[in-house]
């Protein structure tokens, strides 16, 4: 009898070791470890996208700020042009030129200047009075 005890016994080995459900005190610790290291690499990560957005900008921003710098310097130079073209010096050398020179690519115009001026004085409140509504001119050349 005492070797069928042990048999049953040895059978009921076999089933396998029993297993139980331990808490492991260690493995919380290591979960949280996975997830700060898991949120630290998003972190890093996102920082490398931040930079790549930022320098991305500033990229952009640089472009316009040298489009304005050359259209600046453009606008600059054209107004100087527009000062020389307005100069009181230049109209007075095109409009006194003989209609047969050419000065700056225009031709002249031919003018004389006047050998007297004289300024017409404004009329005074006395002078309405002999007025009487004439006409001076018609459109019509009369």
């Amino acid at each position: 009898m005492a070797e069928q005890r042990l048999k049953k016994v040895e059978s009921g080995s076999s089933r396998g070791p029993v297993l139980k459900v331990v808490s492991d005190s260690k493995s919380w610790i290591r979960s949280t470890s996975a997830i700060l290291i898991f949120l630290i690499a998003i972190g890093f990560f996102g920082k490398i996208v931040v930079s790549a957005l930022v320098v991305q900008r500033q990229t952009k921003i640089d472009r316009i700020t040298q489009t304005i710098s050359e259209l600046d310097a453009v606008n600059r130079s054209l107004l100087f042009e527009i000062t020389k073209l307005e100069s009181t010096e230049r109209i007075y050398k095109i409009a006194l030129a003989d209609t047969s020179e050419e000065i700056g690519g225009i031709q002249g115009l031919g003018m004389v200047t006047a050998d007297h001026t004289e300024f017409l004085q404004p009329l005074s409140s006395s002078n309405f009075s002999t007025w009487h509504d004439q006409v001076i001119a018609s459109e019509s050349g009369e």
